[in-house]
């Protein structure tokens, strides 16, 4: 069986740059070298990176920022060189990286397309050939013929987007621009990067929503101080970055106990404890045994189950119900106003809804160490039949900056049924009446809800 060929192929890439500490030891260092050597110190962007990227696959990148995330796609769009390591691309590039970087302020709309078609290695005949596809994705009317400096930031961009995404490109190469424009112009452009995937275009893109990664990607990296800590399937990719965002060891790690030790003097200790509360609950719910579990330690989420309106645990609910969802918290320090959440998501990881106490402004107030809060998220079930996965966490604020004291990612599963259909996610349980063209409002005429 043959291979098939990567269209892009990375090999310990590296780049790296040199800090100066004034522009002057820059100028010195460049003119004099045997004079002025060592006035820089090395910024290592990327380091050993191996990337293989075969025909038709959707790569999400992510990483925090400053992890290297747009040197690696400014190196395989040729925009930087770099340090050392091997490059290869197959295929006409098509790159979404600074929209309208090649625009001139004083050409027309109509004049920057045939130059950035241009830059982007067409001929004048393929711009006349797609040029009416450009004007019609951008939208943006007679304005085509105006020049650039007087388009508004909108305009400037749905046109840079439809010059860069009408070029029937091999590669598409998008950094952090899936989200250009008002709502309708986004529509179209995640449309158009549908089609791309229909039509076995490969692209790569970085981005920090990661929604977007679940849901378009075959495939997935996560970069952290300039290198491939992990590639392979979009959920598993999420799940370690959410862990790295928080920057913290696996659960077990930080736990120990209030003395730093492991809680010797007591006949459990709180992790132990812990794992007793959850074993009371796998009597009556299934748990996830590969559940994502972070944070900083400070609280810990020690029980969680899903019951009805009769109080009776339930894994399968019944669309349009009530159910809620409920947890209980132990805290390992003083606590103020700390943030209880909870989310829906598939089973690729994508969020479906949730909320927390935050968003609906409840004074939570103070806790103290060792004391247990249960809290009840009380939820009537729309959803559309299907698997679907619930977490739960524990956060706060400590002097502005937001931590995270224990989530427990995809906890456990459930089901929902349901005696009727619609199309997407949810049920929007809507009213259908039918009735003569003559009548002023609905309910004078019959109808019935299906």
């Amino acid at each position: 069986m043959m291979k098939t060929a990567p269209v892009i192929e990375l090999q310990q890439i590296c780049k790296t740059y040199r800090i100066y500490s004034r522009s002057l030891d820059r100028v010195r260092e460049t003119l004099f070298p045997a004079l002025y050597s060592g006035l820089h110190r090395p910024f290592h962007a990327l380091t050993g990176v191996d990337l293989t990227v075969l025909p038709g696959e959707t790569i999400g990148i992510v990483g925090r920022n400053g992890s290297g995330k747009s040197t690696l796609l400014q190196i395989i769009c040729g925009i930087v060189q770099a340090s050392s390591g091997r490059l290869q691309v197959n295929g006409r590039i098509s790159a979404l990286l600074e929209l309208g970087a090649g625009f001139n302020p004083e050409f027309s709309g109509r004049e920057n397309v045939y130059l950035n078609g241009a830059i982007l290695g067409l001929k004048r005949e393929e711009i006349d050939g797609c040029f009416d596809d450009i004007a019609a994705f951008a939208d943006i009317g007679e304005f085509i013929d105006q020049p650039v400096k007087t388009y508004s930031s909108g305009m400037y961009i749905r046109l840079a987007f439809a010059v860069a995404i009408n070029v029937h490109p091999d590669i598409l190469i998008v950094d952090e621009a899936l989200s250009v424009g008002d709502t309708l112009f986004q529509a179209k452009c995640f449309a158009k990067f549908k089609e791309f995937q229909e039509q076995g275009v490969t692209i790569l893109f970085v981005t920090h929503s990661m929604d977007l990664v679940t849901r378009y990607c075959s495939r997935a990296c996560l970069l952290d101080r300039g290198r491939i800590i992990l590639q392979g399937p979009p959920k598993e990719v999420v799940d370690r970055y959410n862990r790295l965002l928080v920057d913290v060891s696996r659960p077990g790690d930080h736990r120990q106990g209030d003395d730093g030790g492991a809680g010797q003097d007591s006949p459990e200790t709180p992790r132990e404890q812990v794992a007793s509360h959850m074993r009371q609950s796998e009597n009556r719910f299934r748990f996830n045994p590969h559940e994502n579990r972070y944070g900083t330690g400070k609280a810990e989420i020690i029980d969680v189950g899903i019951f009805g309106e009769d109080g009776r645990a339930q894994q399968t609910l019944i669309q349009g119900k009530t159910y809620t969802f409920r947890m209980d918290v132990r805290f390992r320090e003083q606590i103020r106003q700390p943030i209880y959440a909870f989310t829906i998501k598939d089973v690729k990881g994508f969020d479906i809804s949730g909320t927390n106490t935050l968003y609906h402004e409840i004074d939570t107030g103070t806790v103290e160490a060792g004391q247990v809060v249960r809290v009840w998220f009380t939820q009537k079930i729309p959803l559309n039949p299907g698997g679907y996965l619930l977490s739960f966490g524990c956060a706060g604020f400590e002097e502005g900056e937001y931590v995270v004291y224990e989530r427990r990612y995809d906890l456990m599963s459930f089901e929902v049924v349901a005696d009727r259909g619609s199309v997407g996610i949810f049920d929007l349980d809507s009213t259908i009446v039918l009735g003569r063209t003559d009548m002023e409002h609905p309910d004078q005429g019959r109808g019935r809800r299906t």
